[in-house]
């Protein structure tokens, strides 16, 4: 099932699923990957920052009607909540990992970066949400971290300071932006709120982009189109959605923590489409990273399963 139709059932209809809990973890991990092998294709592209901009413009233009007509019906708040959504969770998170990796940061080294996410929003949860994180969560992040760190390859010092800040204000922003999430409890169908969010991180990676090589899209570039086709349906239809859908079903920590198993659809991914190989530290890895996330997951998705007869 690809991301985009499954995301147009209704969010009531996903609920009475027999097991949603489950559907939906699965369906972001996979929707969550699907993010790096759109960078390898915008990678190929003459500007990985025009590839960015069409994909949320042409998504924000799509979903506009739903998206005004939520704005009158709600108000400015879900446009505000959204916006901010889309600054920190759409434009620093991504616009903060192009900019360090153009500037010399090796791509595993962002990786592992970014994988501190979740256990910076396991330290926030507490203060900020109310929400308890168990020892075994801590554990299990932990462990899966350090899988991430393995799998990834640090690449070494070979970036300035600033890539590194860089680097952690985009996983800052992804915090910020759960955070915003769960506090606000903002209930803005799932269409509009990702119209709303793409508009903002349009506006925003507009002027990069006109800076970078203009405006103007290549139009004989078939690469091109595919990989905003690809980000459009699945990292931004796809991915976000199911992001906030779950954020709206579960708690932050037990997201943060699915998001430890996109690396094992990420290599495998890469290694089916670009034949990229899977060393032993790959592997090895991985094989880390999935038993942090099941220590940490596993009264969770027990919790999800009915008891046998």
């Amino acid at each position: 099932m690809s991301g985009a139709p499954f995301l147009l059932l209704q969010n009531d209809v996903i609920m009475k699923l027999r097991h949603p809990f489950l559907l939906l973890d699965f369906g972001l991990v996979a929707m969550w990957s699907s993010g790096y092998i759109g960078a390898k294709l915008a990678a190929e592209t003459e500007s990985v920052v025009l590839v960015l901009f069409w994909r949320f413009l042409l998504i924000s233009l799509v979903l506009m009607p739903a998206s005004i007509r939520h704005t009158f019906a709600a108000g400015m708040r879900s446009l505000w909540v959204n916006g901010l959504l889309g600054i920190c969770g759409m434009f620093l998170q991504i616009g903060c990992a192009i900019v360090a990796i153009d500037m010399g940061m090796a791509a595993g080294t962002v990786s592992i970066i970014y994988a501190l996410q979740p256990l910076l929003t396991a330290a926030v949860a507490g203060p900020f949400l109310c929400e308890r994180v168990t020892a075994r969560e801590w554990i299990g992040l932990s462990i899966a971290f350090i899988g991430v760190t393995i799998a990834g390859g640090y690449g070494g010092l070979s970036a300035p300071g600033v890539a590194y800040l860089l680097t952690l204000l985009g996983t800052a922003g992804m915090v910020a932006a759960t955070l915003i999430a769960k506090v606000s409890k903002d209930a803005t169908p799932i269409l509009p709120a990702i119209g709303i969010q793409s508009s903002f991180a349009a506006a925003l990676f507009l002027p990069f982009a006109m800076a970078d090589v203009g405006l103007s899209p290549p139009f004989q570039d078939l690469t091109f189109w595919l990989a905003v086709g690809w980000f459009i349906l699945f990292s931004t239809l796809g991915a976000y959605g199911l992001y906030y859908l779950c954020l709206r079903r579960s708690s932050a920590v037990h997201v943060g923590t699915v998001l430890y198993l996109t690396p094992v659809v990420t290599i495998a991914a890469t290694w089916a489409f670009f034949g990229e190989l899977i060393t032993p530290s790959k592997l090895g890895g991985l094989v880390i990273c999935l038993s942090g996330a099941a220590i940490s997951l596993s009264k969770a998705v027990a919790g999800s399963l009915p008891a046998s007869k």
